[in-house]
């Protein structure tokens, strides 16, 4: 792409971020755990709206909210009180509700335009059907605009055919650092093809310096390596990792690695500030296997954090975390559910920059 050519965007940081999207969790209606996973929504659209952010709620045709939350004895016009400017519902199908993964990622140009990366998705090297979830981002581009008219009407896709889902990408002003287990195991390209993709993306479209790790998997993660669950950057150059020091914790040798390869990261003035994970913080389903369990899967939006704890998450952990998170606004909600579906809180919601 010539100079005269190019498009310069930037990734939608998390602190300008003023709201998140969310798929409505019915598909799961059938689970044992199904009121845990309303209770979490319930708790992430109570916060955004007792914080005065803004949450779109995706649902398919005929689903009754409020019918799905009595199971817990809540309804949504409780939640709103006085709230309904912040409060948005769309109308699409979907397959799964990991938007973090298909959802399109939004861009801000030079001129504070709102903008769309449309990704390819393929479920995870085709692990799910995904029929649905093929087309979601690019319905759910219509919508918004139809519905705000404050967006590029045309989407970019700024890694051409790539599936690189957005859970395996965190960044900050100066720096994306992505993990390359995910991009090999979801893509038929070898490396030097993905990685010269990447290439002309971060230089043609994101104007940004990008760093690959190599981490390996964390036991019950169903993304291969997807980076949201072991690495956060933020501004300041603030690097917030997933660690152990416990010999006993059954990912022990891969957060370990981990470490050494952030160290090796070139970055001036970066902080490597490490949350630690010990055998406490292991969750199991019912049918005693580990579920993809990690602090670093929380959302922020602004200086709120939405951090997902769990049912084994003691007072003494809750106040190292925020002691970590000591400037911001920390809030815990409870993800038990969503760990039995392989996902946490940042999977399964999207930031958005909601403009009026």
């Amino acid at each position: 792409m010539s100079q005269a050519n190019k498009i310069e965007v930037t990734l939608l940081p998390d602190e300008v971020s003023n709201g998140i999207i969310i798929a409505w969790p019915d598909v799961y209606k059938d689970k044992s755990y199904w009121r845990n996973i309303l209770e979490t929504y319930h708790q992430l659209i109570h916060q955004c709206l007792a914080n005065n952010k803004y949450i779109i709620i995706v649902t398919k045709e005929n689903v009754d909210i409020d019918k799905d939350l009595s199971d817990i004895n809540k309804n949504l016009s409780m939640l709103i009180e006085n709230k309904e400017k912040y409060l948005y519902l769309y109308c699409l199908e979907y397959d799964d509700i990991w938007l973090r993964d298909h959802g399109p990622m939004m861009l801000i140009d030079s001129n504070d335009n709102v903008n769309f990366n449309l990704a390819k998705f393929n479920a995870y090297g085709e692990k799910y059907t995904n029929k649905k979830d093929k087309v979601f981002a690019s319905k759910f581009i219509e919508k918004y605009w139809n519905h705000l008219k404050c967006c590029q009407k045309n989407p970019l896709k700024i890694f051409k055919d790539l599936v690189i889902e957005p859970g395996n990408i965190i960044f900050n002003d100066n720096l994306c650092i992505l993990n390359k287990s995910p991009l090999l195991k979801h893509n038929r390209y070898d490396w030097n093809i993905i990685n010269s993709i990447l290439k002309e993306a971060f230089e043609n479209f994101l104007n940004k310096e990008y760093v690959i790790i190599d981490s390996g998997l964390l036991n019950g993660d169903d993304t291969n390596g997807h980076i949201d669950n072991l690495v956060r950057l933020e501004k300041d150059n603030k690097l917030y990792y997933m660690a152990t020091t416990d010999q006993s914790h059954p990912d022990y040798d891969v957060l370990n690695d981990l470490e050494r390869q952030l160290m090796n990261i070139n970055l001036d003035d970066k902080y490597l500030i490490p949350i630690y994970h010990d055998f406490d913080d292991i969750v199991k389903n019912s049918e005693n296997n580990i579920l993809p369990f990690s602090y670093l899967n929380y959302i922020r939006l602004g200086n709120i954090v939405l951090m997902p704890i769990n049912m084994n998450t003691s007072d003494a952990k809750k106040l190292e975390i925020k002691n970590i998170f000591k400037h911001d606004n920390l809030i815990f909600i409870e993800a038990y559910g969503l760990l039995n579906e392989g996902g946490g809180l940042h999977c399964c919601s999207m930031n958005i920059l909601y403009k009026q």
